[in-house]
């Protein structure tokens, strides 16, 4: 899945140098040349990184709406530094990185490709893939339920539960996921549900061969373009299901005795 990011520049001169450089990297880029238009872009898509001009009328806006998404709040923000020196200052805290008005060619190519690593890591954070496994949950009070995953990311899951699940509450999980040789165990806290049963876990401990584990097989999904959506639901892409797990369930004598040994459950 290829890197996406947000120009904002009135300026031909920078938009040629910057899409150039931007095209170089692998990155893909949306132009816009008014604010109105970037924050339009903002509210409909998730981008890995933000190129905003100081000069572009409504800039401050635009940087607002990018650090509210949740999806993008935490992507590279560069800032085109403005031409009225004595307002950089204004600007420079909020940035990750600030480009010098003019741009030199090198140090443009520089900064850019050293955000790349943080984009990367942005674009496995929030996208999810689409996937249906049997996942064990324990409560605090040792009950296990059977639930089916629907998506899984990096940071979390998202689930469908035969019962309601309680926003807040920390369950133990246990699920085996397709392809995936190792039985991802860890700790979650539930963020979001509803009384249909649908709920997101965020991952609270995750043991680090679980985690090198479900990285490799989030990767290897993405890689595949077997992704399912963004975090903000945005861009949603239609996906080959893949075979759910089995197997599982009978296993939950074993994953209850070592959850209740777990602390924080």
């Amino acid at each position: 899945m290829a890197l996406q990011s947000l120009l904002l520049t009135a300026d031909q001169r920078m938009l040629r140098q910057l899409g150039s450089v931007l095209h170089d990297l692998g990155i893909g880029v949306e132009i816009c040349h008014r604010a109105v238009q970037a924050s339009e872009c903002l509210r409909r898509s998730h981008f890995d990184a933000a190129v905003l001009d100081c000069d572009a009328s409504g800039v401050q806006e635009v940087i607002t709406r990018l650090r509210a998404a949740a999806s993008s709040r935490n992507a590279p923000l560069f800032l085109i530094g403005p031409t009225d020196r004595s307002s950089e200052a204004t600007f420079a805290h909020q940035a990750d990185y600030v480009l010098p008005r003019p741009m030199g060619l090198e140090e443009t190519w520089r900064a850019l490709r050293s955000a790349r690593r943080q984009m990367e890591s942005s674009l496995f954070r929030y996208y999810r893939v689409r996937t249906d496994a049997a996942a064990l949950l324990q409560h605090s009070g040792g009950t296990i339920v059977e639930a089916h995953t629907r998506d899984v990311a990096q940071s979390g899951v998202g689930l469908q539960a035969p019962v309601a699940l309680r926003c807040g509450e920390a369950l133990g999980m246990r699920l085996q996921l397709p392809a995936c040789r190792e039985v991802i165990e860890a700790q979650a806290e539930v963020v979001w549900s509803n009384e249909k049963g649908n709920a997101g876990l965020r991952f609270l401990v995750l043991p680090a061969e679980c985690r090198s584990a479900l990285e490799a097989w989030v990767g290897k999904g993405l890689e595949a373009r077997e992704f399912a959506f963004v975090f903000t639901g945005a861009g949603q892409v239609p996906l080959s299901a893949l075979s759910p797990a089995t197997g599982l369930a009978s296993k939950s004598d074993e994953f209850s005795g070592r959850l209740a040994r777990s602390p924080g459950i």
